[in-house]
């Protein structure tokens, strides 16, 4: 898998780079297969470079004294990982693991700060991609104190639906993500039963469709207000 064409460079933050930056990104990374539930990096582990998905979906979690896990954010096609600890020179506060089969490029520190040095335009998107993660933290940490549970999923699905929503057949927008009922927990920091419970809530209330692990949305005005967001 080359820098050059690789699918989901056009998503990441290095999208404009020069052909030469891209020759030297290709020469120095490394490309790894991972398959599903598989761990890229652990919480506490010191960074030596940073990661590029260029295929796949991975989450991102943190784990307490008691070992339960929090996920922090979900990442996918373009998106960095380990990048804010390799720049903080710090070792990793979260665990990044596979939910999909997915294809990541490894950079190393030295040439990754080099491409940052030599070329200010990708310093500034890894930037903005600080900023956009830091604003999303905040707005999660408003949304754990200010809003209950049910507005909270309704809020998530509407999220997947933004990115990973799909057409489907019966009019409505099935979500291109399959995510245990533990998982959507861990999300929204809640119960697996309170997930379960909601779920089939929604059903009942005619806002989505499961089959399995595949969620449909339904119903997106009726999931907007129940998430409390303005329309």
């Amino acid at each position: 898998m080359h820098c050059q064409t690789c699918q989901s460079r056009g998503r990441s933050v290095f999208c404009d780079l020069s052909e030469a930056h891209l020759k030297e990104l290709d020469q120095a990374k490394t490309t790894n297969h991972y398959k599903p539930r598989q761990v890229v990096f652990y919480e506490g582990n010191d960074p030596y470079g940073l990661y590029c998905i260029a295929s796949g979906k991975i989450k991102i979690y943190k784990c307490d004294a008691q070992g339960h896990q929090q996920i922090v954010r979900l990442a996918g096609p373009g998106d960095l990982m380990g990048y804010r600890c390799l720049l903080a020179d710090e070792p990793y506060s979260a665990t990044a693991e596979t939910i999909e089969e997915a294809d990541i490029c490894f950079v190393d520190k030295k040439t990754f700060f080099h491409v940052l040095d030599t070329h200010p335009a990708t310093a500034l998107h890894v930037l903005s991609v600080l900023a956009s993660d830091l604003g999303r933290a905040e707005n999660k940490m408003v949304d754990l104190v200010h809003k209950n549970i049910r507005e909270r999923l309704a809020e998530l699905l509407l999220v997947f639906q933004t990115k990973y929503g799909q057409k489907a057949k019966n009019g409505g927008v099935r979500l291109n993500i399959t995510l245990t009922r533990e998982e959507l927990a861990e999300l929204i920091g809640t119960t697996q039963e309170s997930v379960i419970r909601l779920m089939s809530e929604f059903k009942q209330d005619g806002l989505i469709h499961v089959e399995g692990r595949t969620i449909t949305l339904l119903d997106l005005k009726k999931l907007t207000e129940t998430a409390n967001l303005p329309e």
